[in-house]
């Protein structure tokens, strides 16, 4: 490139001279080279189109109404998270004397017992009808037991087939 700007000393001149007399191939380059910078100096430069700074700057966002749209969008954020906290301790003081009644706390917790007592019962009914199921029909238990182990065949190789990569 310094050559072609002519900034070469003599010696890397001449050195460059005849090299290029003794390789084609590097004095094919050249002229390609030389051909191609004497096309760039003499093309003149263009202009750019009526108004194009201004519809430039027109596209560029603006900042002022960026930093005013996030500050709202804080804002409001932090509101969504302040009021809730701010309405539950009011709540709590309202409330508080309500909640602390033994009354209440006794029924309340008696519900919670029948809930898991009823929740127990439930439970209970449903392992005793799926055992009197595998007892008195066991090929059920065997048929569940080969769905379960086909579906993990499956699964693991539909997984191995999407994590290889895809061939073109």
């Amino acid at each position: 490139m310094d050559a072609l700007d002519g900034e070469l000393t003599e010696g890397s001149k001449l050195a460059l001279e005849l090299h290029l007399q003794m390789c084609a191939e590097c004095l094919r380059e050249w002229h390609a080279l030389v051909a191609i910078e004497t096309l760039l100096r003499t093309t003149p430069a263009l202009a750019p189109a009526a108004g194009f700074t201004q519809r430039t700057l027109v596209r560029l966002p603006n900042r002022r109404y960026r930093i005013w749209a996030l500050t709202a969008i804080y804002v409001v954020l932090l509101l969504c998270g302040f009021v809730p906290m701010v309405l539950g301790a009011w709540a709590m003081t309202r409330l508080l004397p309500i909640l602390n009644q033994p009354a209440l706390i006794n029924g309340v917790m008696h519900s919670l017992t029948k809930f898991t007592q009823v929740i127990g019962a439930v439970l209970m009914a449903l392992f005793n009808g799926l055992g009197e199921i595998v007892v008195q029909q066991p090929a059920t238990l065997g048929w569940f037991l080969v769905i379960i182990g086909v579906i993990s065949v499956w699964g693991g190789l539909l997984r191995e087939l999407l994590s290889q990569p895809q061939r073109a």
